[in-house]
């Protein structure tokens, strides 16, 4: 009996096999979803840490730069018209005061023309553009001229000057179903891991939020396109990007575009929600299948397990059982028991015939002996009856002994059928082995083998068969003349059989007998009963049986040997 010591973990304890099918069903589900949201869990990561939406719009947001860049250069780096100089001509009366008038150089040219300042960045004309083309997008636009003013600021500047009216009804919440809400708590909590992972990322080289002056200058100074990192004041990293607007190589401001890093990756998310989708539908179906996977288990096992009991009791009853009919393991399992059961019934049956063949065979010589004890203890026979009633006494106890001897090597041959292990062999090498280890007979019957040119590869027990062949020839030497002889033939027949024939030239056997002479204890040699048990045919029967062959009388078919005629029948084997 196992015992469970304290402190050791008994091993079988971790064993599937010892739980139920159910539970072990359960853990191995509990183990799919296990793995399966591992899985999950690192797949999203992977997704996660392989997104390429921050630098696909780096690369957007640099485009648009280039666009503003381009635009300002070419349109908005202009000279500006200044204010009039000569300003006091418009207040001198020229009739008046001629003399100042002249002085002035207030002539009718003068007076109408204007005057330019030099080339600078245009403010009226870069709001206009940024206004037309930059307001309520995902990023900011800020334009500074070469004196660090900022002249544009798409944050505040506006499309239009009227308000808006929105009913109430319109802002507010609307109610979501259960599945509405699931994606909407599954995207909220996917962009917060989405945002976690990579700020961690970026947030070692972002620097604390400075003035946009020091981009500027630094722009300015650089005369190149910058891109800078910087932390706000909510935490969110902002990334900005500053270009030089020149014309000749001399710049005439400076364009900043800012945007937050980090946002939300919706169809990131719509993917993971999907495959988490996919995942649960998944699981959901395995459940269910394994549901009814294990229903198809349980309920004939169980009916197998019922049958077990009913076919214990089945030796003491006749009551029909009806076995699971099915083209499964679980069909082949109920067929092999069903034909175990018809196995050991034929074998209790055989047994209980064997005991009473034993029984009656062994009552014959003690009835004979109890006679002859009879008689002797009368006293009442002659010397010479009482000599002839010993010799039977003698008589019937050495084949009562011979019977008890060819009873249990019978036994032990039975026993050895079961477990004796096969070997592959080449049948016709075989027989020639065997004649040449035979050793004749006291008739000095001659042994012939005529086999095929072919190789007859069979499976079997090389010492049973031995047995049997050995058998066939003593039973062929007790009744054959002298000097006669035995032919061992083989040869090959269809459905991959081979068949071996052993012929002799005695007087035969009755062929009304050709069944009944392979039952144990059944003999026609009564001059011989004393050395022959009738066991020899039944146990060579019951080994050639166990090779998945065959053994029977039949009638000769070679002139020269007009006796007995036995056919063993072996099933080839073929190898590759």
């Amino acid at each position: 009996m196992d015992l469970d010591i304290l402190g050791v973990i008994n091993k079988n304890f971790f064993s599937l096999s010892n739980y139920r099918l159910s539970v072990q069903l359960l853990v191995v589900n509990i183990f799919i979803v296990f793995f399966g949201t591992i899985f999950l869990l690192l797949f999203n990561y992977y997704l996660i840490n392989n997104d390429r939406l921050i630098e696909y719009k780096s690369n957007e947001f640099k485009n648009e730069l280039k666009d503003i860049t381009a635009y300002l250069q070419n349109n908005s780096v202009i000279r500006i018209p200044l204010f009039q100089t000569n300003y006091r001509c418009r207040i001198i009366d020229k009739n008046i005061d001629a003399k100042l008038y002249k002085d002035e150089n207030c002539n009718e040219e003068n007076l109408n023309s204007l005057e330019l300042s030099d080339l600078e960045l245009e403010k009226f004309i870069t709001e206009q553009y940024i206004i037309q083309n930059y307001i309520e997008k995902a990023f900011n636009v800020k334009i500074f001229n070469d004196n660090w003013i900022k002249i544009a600021d798409s944050e505040n500047l506006y499309l239009q000057d009227e308000v808006n009216e929105t009913e109430i009804v319109d802002i507010l919440p609307k109610k979501l179903n259960i599945f509405e809400l699931y994606e909407e708590n599954y995207h909220n909590f996917f962009n917060s891991i989405y945002s976690y992972l990579l700020n961690k990322k970026f947030i070692e080289i972002s620097n604390k939020k400075t003035h946009d002056i020091n981009i500027v200058s630094e722009t300015i100074r650089k005369k190149e396109v910058l891109e800078k990192l910087y932390i706000n004041r909510d935490n969110k990293i902002i990334k900005t990007l500053s270009s030089p607007i020149m014309l000749d190589q001399k710049v005439y401001g400076v364009a900043l575009l800012s945007y937050q890093l980090i946002t939300d990756n919706n169809e990131l998310s719509i993917n993971s929600i999907n495959l988490l989708n996919f995942f649960i539908v998944l699981i959901i179906i395995i459940i269910i299948l394994s549901f009814f996977f294990l229903r198809g288990l349980i309920i004939p096992l169980n009916q197998l397990t019922k049958i077990t009991v009913l076919e214990r009791e089945k030796i003491r009853n006749t009551k029909n059982i009806n076995y699971p009919s099915r083209g499964d393991e679980i069909g082949i399992l109920a067929q092999q028991i069903q034909i175990m059961s018809r196995d050991l019934k034929s074998q209790m049956e055989q047994l209980e015939k064997f005991t009473t063949d034993v029984a009656h065979e062994l009552k014959n010589p003690l009835t004979a002996i109890k006679s002859s004890s009879e008689l002797l203890l009368k006293n009442t026979i002659s010397e010479e009856n009482k000599l002839k009633v010993i010799k039977t006494f003698n008589k019937e106890v050495n084949r009562m002994n011979r019977l008890i001897s060819d009873i249990s090597n019978f036994s032990r041959t039975m026993t050895e059928i079961e477990i004796e292990k096969f070997k592959l062999i080449d049948l016709n090498k075989f027989l020639q082995d065997f004649k040449k280890n035979y050793l004749g007979n006291s008739k000095n019957i001659n042994l012939i083998l005529d086999t095929e040119n072919n190789d007859f590869k069979v499976l079997l027990n090389e010492d049973k068969l031995i047995q049997v062949i050995l058998n066939l020839i003593e039973n062929s030497v007790s009744v054959a003349d002298k000097n006669s002889k035995i032919l061992i033939k083989t040869s090959g027949l269809a459905n991959f059989n081979v068949e071996i024939k052993i012929y002799d030239q005695g007087k035969g056997i009755n062929f009304n007998d050709k069944e009944k002479i392979f039952n144990r204890f059944y003999t026609d040699r009564d001059e011989f009963r004393e050395d022959h048990s009738g066991l020899g045919l039944s146990i060579s029967r019951e080994i050639i049986k166990s090779f998945n062959g065959s053994i029977k009388l039949t009638k000769s078919d070679n002139f020269d040997f007009g006796g007995a005629c036995f056919i063993i029948k072996l099933p080839l084997r073929i190898t590759m």
